[in-house]
């Protein structure tokens, strides 16, 4: 039977004494693992608070996996995939591909349950997939396998001249991740509640606006602000609770951001886009990336779509000796053919390319689409100016624009105070934020994103951080452990 557990270390086992005047130890421990680590029951979170009040504050940390741990984890999946037999790895890689940037997929539209059900229960046995309880034709991937590579695919024939009647190009989602990432860590600290009509509450508001370096503006209404409000709770990365009405941050909004720019923008297209259109974003972009400053020619692209990725939304079932599209319940299949194609997936992928548009990563006029200049950087074809950022001796850390990406952002507004936002903004390297961002990562990341942007980074940075930390650290509750 496993059972969590939570981790009580200290840094000097002197401390267990100050702790016994306060709690009931005994009460609690269900092992000792030496003198300064014991295994204790999640219910001692409970006596945080009152700990803190009487001067003995504990830092709440996640269980994080060790790289180490991650990288044998691929390598003992890569092992696995080795033994499959070829087919079965072709259906692996159908689904790898169909698959959401969560590992969620449905199984229609990458195997077909009748000729692949062996493989699929040979890539269920082997845990490289999972059924989702209670959600029909819904799978998972282990989060551990290794990337497939990406589909080749010859976009040549369709790249064409920019048209003059290229619409103009809409906000993209660049400088929305930012600010995405900016309100996101303002939320955690914060904790700010939705009135009964649905607002957030003045006071609250006023203390976002000090989190994020803003004179008073009502967050909702602002354009910018509210953009990012919206843009948070469509992404789910914030929920409300039904009870208090208070606003939590889901800790998946690090996995949308993570990577470099062009990454966090293709983490967002994959999360906006309709699950059975996840390879298609791939493949457009891969498009893109050949057409460079160019534009493409629509009709053409889809017919070589069609021609090299015909199952780029559905995989073809076989039925009577026929091909037909995924069948649902006792519906009488469609054939699976070029008519089908025009019918059925075009409308899809011109939808899609709708889509891109609204996120201004596409131009589009009648039968032509283009890149946008954040559309570029997303395919990769342009590089957005990467400024050195600045910290001085009095730790304030000065970033430009595009000095960091959306994910280092996230990072940085955690263990700072954001002090001004304007062309350039002002952060102050903060105690209580260093804190709240070793909750789930290691003073070692933060110094070495400073490390990795800053044109010089002055010694004082570094030991304030490794100080504070150290300080932070003197009583540790590491949540998540489990016991077999």
């Amino acid at each position: 039977m496993r059972r969590a557990v939570s981790v009580l270390s200290v840094a000097d086992p002197g401390i267990w004494a100050e702790l016994a005047v306060h709690v009931d130890l005994d009460r609690y421990v269900i092992e000792t693992v030496d003198e300064r680590t014991r295994l204790v029951d999640p219910s001692f979170e409970a006596l945080v608070p009152a700990l803190a009040d009487q001067g003995l504050p504990v830092l709440l940390r996640w269980k994080r996996r060790p790289v180490q741990v991650v990288e044998r984890a691929v390598r003992e999946l890569t092992d696995v995939i080795r033994t499959l037999a070829p087919s079965t790895r072709q259906v692996l890689l159908r689904a790898q591909r169909h698959a959401t940037g969560e590992g969620r997929l449905h199984g229609r539209c990458a195997w077909d349950p009748t000729t692949d059900g062996e493989h699929v229960r040979r890539l269920l046995s082997s845990g490289l997939i999972e059924r989702v309880p209670e959600e029909e034709d819904v799978w998972v991937l282990n989060p551990d396998l290794p990337e497939p590579e990406p589909p080749a695919f010859d976009a040549e024939d369709a790249v064409m001249e920019e048209t003059e009647d290229l619409g103009e190009a809409g906000a993209g989602p660049i400088a929305l991740l930012h600010d995405v990432a900016s309100l996101a860590v303002a939320i955690d600290a914060i904790g700010p509640r939705r009135t009964a009509a649905g607002t957030l509450s003045k006071t609250d508001v006023r203390k976002l606006c000090r989190h994020l370096g803003l004179s008073d503006v009502d967050l909702a209404a602002d354009p910018r602000w509210g953009r990012a409000l919206r843009a948070l709770e469509a992404l789910g990365a914030v929920t409300v609770d039904p009870f208090t009405r208070t606003l939590h941050l889901d800790l998946g909004l690090e996995v949308l951001l993570q990577g470099d720019t062009p990454d966090a923008v293709d983490h967002l297209v994959h999360r906006l886009v309709e699950e059975d259109l996840q390879e298609l974003v791939g493949l457009v972009r891969e498009a893109l990336r050949q057409a460079g400053t160019g534009a493409l020619d629509e009709v053409v692209l889809l017919d070589l779509l069609r021609e090299q990725h015909r199952d780029v939304i559905f995989h073809a079932w076989s039925r009577d000796g026929r091909e037909v599209y995924p069948v649902i319940a006792d519906e009488d299949p469609r054939p699976y053919d070029d008519r089908g194609w025009d019918e059925v997936e075009t409308p899809m992928v011109r939808a899609a390319f709708s889509r891109l548009v609204r996120l201004g990563l596409l131009r589009r006029a009648p039968g032509v689409i283009a890149a946008t200049h954040e559309g570029r950087v997303w395919a990769r074809v342009e590089d957005l100016p990467m400024p050195p950022v600045w910290a001085t001796g009095d730790l304030e850390v000065v970033v430009p624009p595009h000095g960091v990406s959306p994910w280092e952002r996230l990072q940085l507004d955690r263990f700072a105070r954001c002090l001004s936002r304007d062309v350039v903004d002002r952060y102050k390297l903060d105690r209580k934020g260093l804190e709240r961002w070793l909750a789930t990562h290691d003073v070692d990341d933060a110094v070495a994103l400073l490390r990795r942007r800053c044109a010089g980074l002055p010694a004082g940075v570094e030991q304030s951080l490794r100080a504070w930390a150290t300080s932070a650290a003197r009583i540790v509750l590491l949540r998540g452990e489990v016991l077999a």
